[in-house]
């Protein structure tokens, strides 16, 4: 499953990237997201592709929802992970996809087509990018921590702004890249990425490659969810700094 899902993401970005420089019209979907045909036919692209290999199997997509919510094997897709980056022809973006064996991530893939990066792992043998085995940071110290995180007003609508501000502060250096900030963290250039908002197609496959590369994730409030709707990915003892943080009153 591991080499289909890679497979069907670099399938994917190449499609994607056909259109980032004559960018089809954007759309808004009922959440006021935006979406374009770029993110439709590539997500059409992925699940036609994994299809033929696994028939029988599930998906969850970003744009076209759940088929055969039944199955044991659900493949997660997020075709352009970073659309407003992508609109604005930001080379921020990449392909999501992970392979979910009762609900639990087994397969993870990670996909920046601008750069040709490729970050993929499955459940027990570590994570690899471009073919080589990669680790998160080994920093302990919060106020050594490169710390990235997204987005300021979630944090706001969650209540969370001063506590936010006060990991800013105690870290080395923080900055607001979204996803490409999973670039930097699987590569252990930063320590963590915090993010207020998102969905299972968001989180899943990085949940997979941030345990596989000796990290650690859970929700804003401890929990290992992928469906909370946020998520703190770092290394071990910077996740549990900033988590304490994050739960001060």
């Amino acid at each position: 499953m591991l080499q289909t899902a890679i497979d069907a993401a670099k399938a994917g970005g190449k499609h994607a990237l056909s259109y980032f420089n004559n960018l089809p019209e954007v759309k808004k979907k009922a959440d006021e997201s935006p979406v374009t045909m770029a993110d439709i036919e590539t997500e059409q692209l992925i699940r036609r592709l994994i299809s033929k290999k696994y028939p029988d199997h599930g998906f969850i997509g970003e744009e076209f929802g759940s088929t055969n919510p039944k199955a044991k094997f659900q493949w997660v897709i997020d075709p352009i992970d970073g659309t407003r980056s992508y609109i604005r022809n930001i080379p921020q973006w990449c392909i999501l996809i992970s392979v979910l064996e009762d609900n639990k991530p087994i397969v993870g893939v990670c996909y920046f087509p601008n750069q040709d990066e490729l970050f993929s792992a499955e459940k027990g043998k570590g994570t690899f990018f471009n073919g080589k085995k990669t680790t998160v940071s080994k920093v302990e110290n919060l106020n050594e921590a490169y710390i990235s995180y997204y987005n300021l007003k979630h944090f706001e609508r969650l209540g969370k702004t001063k506590n936010l501000v006060d990991i800013c502060q105690k870290s080395n250096t923080s900055m607001n890249l979204a996803s490409f900030a999973m670039s930097f963290f699987l590569k252990g250039k930063i320590e963590a990425y915090i993010c207020a908002h998102g969905q299972l197609w968001d989180f899943a496959a990085f949940s997979l490659l941030t345990e596989e590369a000796g990290g650690t994730f859970s929700d804003f409030s401890g929990k290992k969810s992928l469906t909370s709707g946020d998520i703190i990915l770092a290394n071990k003892p910077i996740h549990d700094q900033v988590l304490n943080i994050l739960n001060t009153k």
